[in-house]
């Protein structure tokens, strides 16, 4: 006969797994957090506590220095330069969110009409055009910028911030994903507009958009974060420092002003913080309409 356990010593047993797993956990988010975490404390540090602890950094890269994860005073002299001194670190932040913002609206506006043809429409060599999507997508950002340079570079772009937008815009994850987000919805409701006599622009309008507004969503955010992070494109097609977005402006505000640099950064993560808060549950029901179907 087998020997039955005692309901206090499973319930104990997994108790401690529960506990283990907890444990795992919180030290992965500590890990993961403690950079937003130490940028944040130090973006209220002086300028004079900054070169105490971390002047001799550019000159002694070798050297150990002291973490110094809360200031000694608490100041907010940091932010009064970033946001009413020195205004061209705001300038820099809303170019950023303004080349950001148009090209996650074009590129969600390119992928909803390819990923509804790729969806609903039957042509010769669709599956072979999807396929060929699909492996730029996994190609690396470096490989695509060749030919993206030479196709602005034919159009006379070079230089603008059109340059950076229309490479944006058409993106092959985006077509992807919106695809595998309307195959996965019934075919009953396209069937119903069908009989209705709604056109594909109208079924697209108000049966599709509405039913995968998670994946809209997923896809916004996405699109929003890449362009909000991007380093390589600015830097090859625009030919002006005085134009570059914040997220290379960062670098530079290290050079010139080392202890707006943590206040730069915190400004820098704002946007994608709010987005992922208020958006997290949207963006987890849109990834996992990529492994349906």
């Amino acid at each position: 006969m087998t020997k039955r356990r005692h309901p206090y010593t499973l319930r104990k047993k997994l108790d401690h797994r529960q506990a283990l797993t907890y444990a795992v956990l919180f030290a992965l988010t500590v890990i993961v957090l403690f950079p937003v975490l130490y940028m944040i404390t130090n973006s209220f540090m002086g300028a004079a506590e900054f070169n105490r602890y971390y002047g001799q950094l550019s000159e002694e890269v070798t050297k150990r220095n002291p973490l110094h994860l809360i200031p000694d005073l608490f100041t907010l002299d940091g932010y009064k330069e970033v946001f009413l001194s020195r205004p061209d670190y705001l300038i820099k932040f809303w170019l950023s969110f303004f080349l950001s913002m148009t090209i996650m609206l074009g590129q969600t506006a390119v992928s909803v009409l390819g990923g509804y043809a790729f969806a609903r429409f039957r042509f010769p060599g669709r599956d072979t055009v999807f396929f060929v999507i699909i492996v730029i997508m996994m190609m690396p950002l470096q490989v695509t910028l060749v030919p993206n340079y030479m196709v602005v570079e034919w159009l006379g772009l070079v230089g603008s911030y059109a340059a950076v937008i229309l490479p944006g815009i058409f993106s092959a994850f985006g077509v992807f994903l919106m695809r595998q987000v309307m195959i996965s919805l019934p075919d009953e409701l396209f069937e119903s507009a069908q009989i209705d006599g709604a056109s594909h622009l109208r079924t697209l309008w108000h049966i599709c958009l509405p039913n995968c507004k998670p994946g809209l969503a997923a896809l916004a955010i996405f699109s929003f974060a890449d362009s909000w992070n991007m380093i390589e494109q600015p830097l090859i097609f625009l030919k002006d420092a005085n134009r570059f977005p914040l997220s290379i402006f960062l670098t530079q505000v290290n050079e010139m002003k080392p202890a707006a640099g943590f206040v730069c950064g915190v400004l820098s993560i704002m946007p994608i913080l709010l987005l992922f808060m208020y958006y997290k549950d949207e963006l987890i029901q849109g990834i996992e309409y990529t492994a349906l179907k």
